[in-house]
């Protein structure tokens, strides 16, 4: 059963929201667990992945993530992270979606988030111009909505196998049948089944499962030559087609 963690000290104090600053610190933390506020997750700089009860779930650099109250996950921050962890009063978290969201992290939310850095430091209870700053962030993270890069996980055992697999080599080249026979299904019944359980072809969850594998070695350092590599892509090229599609720049754009 998920760990359930009482309301920071500073939130308990009648602050808003509690923000702990860049740089974030490289961690990983396998208990499912859940707060009491929500969670806003900036991420300027690396990857920030969470492990929720349905699947795995990716909030990139230029990406701020929404975990909202009560949601079991277990995170995980990876090398070189900066950016901010956010902590959000519970009665203030009805102004986002009751579902885990990522939004864009536009120039201006950023700008914002700087500014809101520094009140931590400051009194617990905000001066009206930082109340209209505060609600300005929160318009504009409600209007930038991102596409999630959310892997789902199938409940049947013999397909949690075979993704689990996927998921430990990226660069695996089974292809359906080979799957089929391994699994002891069909080709048309492994097809049905897995698109029923995750809501995707088996195509398409092998290239979510790469794109999630890349940016976490583009975060550790990786270059984009040897991440294509290891990702199992024929050729750079073709990796860096299948990242801009994803996420509209190049992987080495995207790691500067």
């Amino acid at each position: 059963m998920p760990v359930e963690y009482p309301l920071h000290r500073f939130i308990q104090d009648g602050r808003p929201l509690q923000i702990n600053a860049q740089p974030l610190q490289a961690s990983t933390d396998d208990v499912l667990h859940r707060y009491r506020e929500g969670q806003l997750w900036a991420v300027k700089q690396g990857v920030i992945t969470a492990e929720l009860d349905t699947g795995s779930w990716v909030v990139p650099a230029r990406r701020i993530g929404w975990i909202p109250p009560g949601v079991a996950h277990a995170a995980r921050v990876h090398e070189a992270a900066r950016g901010w962890m956010i902590y959000l009063r519970p009665d203030l978290c009805p102004l986002f979606p009751n579902t885990p969201t990522v939004f864009d992290m536009t120039p201006l939310a950023a700008a914002l988030l700087e500014r809101i850095d520094g009140w931590q430091k400051g009194p617990a209870e905000l001066a009206p111009p930082q109340h209209r700053l505060l609600d300005v962030l929160f318009d504009e993270l409600k209007i930038s909505p991102a596409n999630p890069l959310f892997l789902p996980m199938p409940s049947s055992p013999h397909l949690v196998g075979m993704t689990l697999t996927i998921v430990a080599d990226p660069a695996n080249k089974l292809g359906l049948d080979d799957w089929a026979r391994r699994t002891g299904m069909s080709r048309r019944g492994l097809t049905r089944h897995f698109r029923a359980e995750t809501g995707m072809s088996l195509v398409q969850w092998r290239i979510v499962a790469r794109m999630k594998r890349a940016l976490e070695l583009l975060a550790q350092g990786d270059t984009v030559s040897r991440v294509a590599q290891r990702l199992g892509y024929d050729s750079v090229s073709t990796f860096i087609s299948a990242f801009s599609a994803q996420f509209g720049m190049t992987p080495g754009a995207y790691a500067l």
